[in-house]
C-alpha cells in the first residue's frame, strides 16, 4: 500500500478525487430520486453543487431561511448536505423526543464532522464527545455544579455585574444630557462581564476584561468569539471532512507556522481559531498545575470553588477511595473547563443582551420587572440565587427570552442505525437537523402567538405541560446543559441588578435586531440601546 501511495503523482490524486466526486454524484442522484426512504418528503429549492443546502443553512441568515422553509413546506423536510447526501429536518416534539430522548440520545450522537469542529473550538469536552465517554465525563463534572458549589460562586457574579453597572453609570452621567440617557452598544460590555464571571467560575482567574481589555486570556477569547459567523463555521465543517484536519488545527506545529494562513486564501479564520485556542490552552495548563499544587498543600477548607479546583479535588478524593476509579486526565480536565467557558460565556452574554432588547421594546414588562426586583436589589444588596429564583416575573422574562431567542439556533444529530422517527424511516448515517428556535416557537405547542415575546404565557402553563422536547434552549436528554443552573443564576442576577438601576429603550425609531448565526447567534451592530439612570 505504501509503495502505491509513493508512486502516486499529483495528476493521479486529482483523478482519484474527480472519480470519487463523480461516484458520489451518480450514487446520490440515483439514491435520492429512486431509492431513498426520504425521497417523498418536501425538499426546498436552492441546493448548490457539492455543498447542497449546507451553505444556506449555515449562512448568517440561515435561521431565518429555515423558518421560511418550514412555514412553506412543513415541519419535516429533506435537505441536501455536502456531496449529495440527504439530511432530515424535524420540528415536532414527538420527533424531537425520539432523537433527543433520555434513552435514545446516545443512539443519535452529533455527527462526526460537527464533533470535530466543536472540538477545535471547545476542546475535547462534553460538547464534542459521546457514548460512554460522555457519561463518564458528565459524572466527573457533576460536583462542580452542585447547589452548594454554585452558591459559593455568587460573589463572582455580583462583582462582574456591579462592574458593568458602574461602567454604564459613568457613561450615562458623562453624557451631554444625562436625563436623556446615552446610546451604548450593550453587547460587547455584557460579553466582557460574562467572560469575567466565567473566568472566575472556571479557573478562579481574575481577567477583569471590563477594565483590562489586554488580559491575555480575555483577549484570546475575544478574538475567538468575534470571529464566529455562519460562513466561517461552515468553512470549519467542510475542513473536517479532510482526514487529519482536527489534529492539525489543534497542533503547535500549525501555531508556529500560522503566518501561512494569512497568505492562503479563505484561511484567515483558521489562524484566529488556532492562535486563540493555543494561547487559551497554554494558560489553562498553567492554572491546572497551580490548582493541583493547591490540592496538595492546602487543607480542603481553604480550596476554592471554581470548577477546575473542584475537579482536581474530586479526582484526588475519588482516587484515594478507589485506585481503580475513572481518572480524568490533566488534558481532558483542561478541555472540560474550556468547553464550559467558551460555550457558557457566549450563550449567557447573548441571552442577557436579548433580555434587555425585549424589555426595551416592551416598557410595561420592564416596569413590572423593576417593581418586582427593586425591593430585593436596592442599595448594595446581594441576594442569593434562592431569593431571585422566587421572583415570578423575573423568571417569566428570562424563560421567555430563552424560548424565542435561543443562543444556539441549531442542533444536529446522526442516526447510528436505521430507525423510525415517527412514521419516517431514517437510514443509518442520516444527519438530522433540529432547528431549536423553530421547536421553541412551534405553534402546535405554544399556540398561535408562539413567535411573539410574551412573558405572561409562563404564568398560565398547564400543570401537566412538559418542557422536555418543546423547549431546547438547554438541549434535552443526556445532552442537557450541565451549566443550566449557573447560567440562570447569572442571567437573573444581572437582569435584576441592571433593571433596578437603569431603564432601557430602543436606540432609534424602527430599530430591529441585526443578528448573524454561526455556532451561536451574535449581534452584528453590538445592539445599541438608549440607557438612562432610574
Amino acid at each position: 500500500m505504501s509503495t502505491f501511495i509513493r508512486a502516486l503523482q499529483p495528476s493521479h490524486i486529482g483523478l482519484l478525487i474527480s472519480l470519487y466526486v463523480a461516484y458520489r454524484f451518480i450514487y446520490g442522484l440515483i439514491w435520492r430520486k429512486f431509492k431513498s426512504p426520504l425521497r417523498r418528503l418536501p425538499t426546498p429549492p436552492g441546493s448548490k453543487p457539492f455543498v447542497g443546502h449546507t451553505s444556506t443553512i449555515l449562512s448568517d441568515k440561515g435561521a431565518a431561511t429555515l423558518r421560511e422553509w418550514i412555514t412553506q413546506f412543513g415541519t419535516t423536510l429533506r435537505v441536501y448536505g455536502p456531496l449529495w447526501t440527504e439530511y432530515l429536518v424535524i420540528v415536532k416534539p414527538e420527533h424531537v423526543a425520539k432523537v433527543l430522548g433520555k434513552d435514545s440520545s446516545y443512539e443519535y450522537p452529533k455527527p462526526g464532522f460537527l464533533r470535530k469542529a466543536l472540538e477545535i473550538i471547545f476542546g475535547h469536552g462534553l460538547a464534542s464527545v459521546t457514548g460512554d465517554e460522555h457519561r463518564s465525563l458528565r459524572k466527573a463534572m457533576n460536583p462542580a455544579f452542585s447547589a452548594d458549589n454554585l452558591t459559593a460562586q455568587t460573589l463572582f457574579h455580583y462583582e462582574a455585574v456591579d462592574g458593568l453597572a458602574g461602567i454604564l453609570n459613568d457613561q450615562v452621567v458623562s453624557s451631554p444630557d444625562p436625563s436623556k440617557g446615552k446610546v451604548i452598544e450593550i453587547y460587547d460590555w455584557i460579553n466582557k462581564a460574562s467572560l469575567d464571571i466565567i473566568c472566575q467560575a472556571g479557573f478562579g482567574y481574575r481577567a477583569d476584561s471590563l477594565h483590562n481589555p489586554h488580559d491575555e486570556l480575555a483577549e484570546a477569547y475575544h478574538h475567538l468569539i468575534h470571529a464566529q459567523s455562519g460562513p466561517n463555521f461552515a468553512k470549519l465543517l467542510y475542513l473536517m471532512f479532510i482526514p487529519g484536519m482536527l489534529k492539525l488545527m489543534r497542533s503547535s506545529w500549525l501555531y508556529e507556522r500560522r503566518h501561512w494562513l494569512d497568505i492562503i486564501p479563505f484561511t484567515g479564520y483558521f489562524r484566529v481559531v488556532n492562535e486563540s485556542m493555543y494561547r487559551i490552552t497554554k494558560i489553562s495548563e498553567k492554572l491546572l498545575e497551580q490548582k493541583t499544587n493547591e490540592s496538595i498543600t492546602l487543607p480542603e477548607s481553604e480550596m476554592k470553588s471554581d470548577i477546575m479546583s473542584v475537579l482536581v479535588r474530586s479526582r484526588k478524593n475519588s482516587l484515594e477511595k478507589d485506585s481503580k476509579a475513572y481518572r480524568i486526565s490533566d488534558e481532558i480536565m483542561v478541555d472540560q473547563v474550556l468547553t464550559f467557558m467558551a460555550a457558557g460565556h457566549a450563550a449567557t452574554a447573548i441571552t442577557l443582551t436579548a433580555v434587555l432588547w425585549f424589555l426595551a421594546k416592551d416598557q410595561k414588562a420592564q416596569a413590572r420587572l423593576r417593581e418586582e426586583v427593586t425591593p430585593v436589589m436596592e442599595g448594595d444588596a446581594q441576594p442569593d440565587y434562592a431569593v431571585l429564583r422566587g421572583l415570578q416575573w423575573l423568571d417569566c422574562v428570562i424563560m421567555e427570552t430563552l424560548r424565542v431567542f435561543p443562543a444556539v439556533p441549531l442542533e444536529a444529530s446522526m442516526a447510528n442505525k436505521t430507525d423510525y422517527v415517527g412514521d419516517i424511516l431514517v437510514p443509518k448515517g442520516t444527519v438530522i437537523y433540529i432547528p431549536i428556535e423553530m421547536v421553541n416557537t412551534y405553534k402546535g405547542t405554544w399556540g398561535e402567538d408562539a413567535e411573539e415575546w410574551n412573558p405572561s404565557r409562563w404564568l398560565d402553563l398547564p400543570k401537566d405541560f412538559s418542557l422536555a422536547h418543546t423547549f431546547l434552549s438547554f438541549y434535552a436528554g443526556s445532552t442537557t446543559c450541565l451549566g443550566k443552573t449557573m447560567a440562570l443564576m447569572e442571567l437573573k442576577i444581572a437582569t435584576a441588578r441592571l433593571i433596578t438601576n437603569f431603564t432601557f429603550e430602543p436606540a432609534y425609531d424602527g430599530q430591529v435586531l441585526n443578528v448573524s448565526t454561526g455556532i451561536s447567534t451574535t449581534f452584528v451592530d453590538g445592539l445599541p440601546l438608549c440607557i438612562k439612570r432610574v
